[in-house]
């Protein structure tokens, strides 16, 4: 139960992003990752996806399950971060980088995070 409440708190906080998004993007986005989320509770729990290094859910092993759900999540993170970095005049890919840094600090205990070198480990 630990788990949810520390990944819930997770998305909210992301999700207060969408402040500087735009209302009528941000609403769609918001509606889709709740609904979503618990399948990537789930997936992240089993150790099925995991945070990768610029920001995007991605699988840890050879199990793909719920591909579709993850490629969902990541385009409207895309979304999400290149509107970021239009507002912030900044890049796509150092918004990304900031991103992945903050889900990986935030990461639960037992779920998969990319580090640096590019391997996946536990936190």
């Amino acid at each position: 139960m630990n788990y949810k409440k520390t990944l819930i708190i997770n998305v909210l906080i992301f999700l207060g992003v969408f402040v500087l998004v735009g209302t009528s993007m941000a609403e769609g986005i918001k509606e889709r990752m709740k609904q979503r989320l618990p399948v990537i509770v789930e997936l992240k729990a089993k150790g099925i996806v995991g945070e990768n290094t610029q920001g995007y859910l991605a699988f840890v092993t050879g199990q793909t399950q719920e591909e579709a759900l993850v490629a969902s999540e990541n385009n409207d993170r895309k979304a999400i971060y290149t509107q970021i970095a239009q507002q912030q005049n900044t890049t796509l890919d150092l918004v990304e980088k900031r991103r992945a840094i903050t889900l990986a600090e935030r990461a639960v205990p037992g779920e998969f995070i990319q580090n640096a070198a590019g391997a996946w480990v536990k936190k």
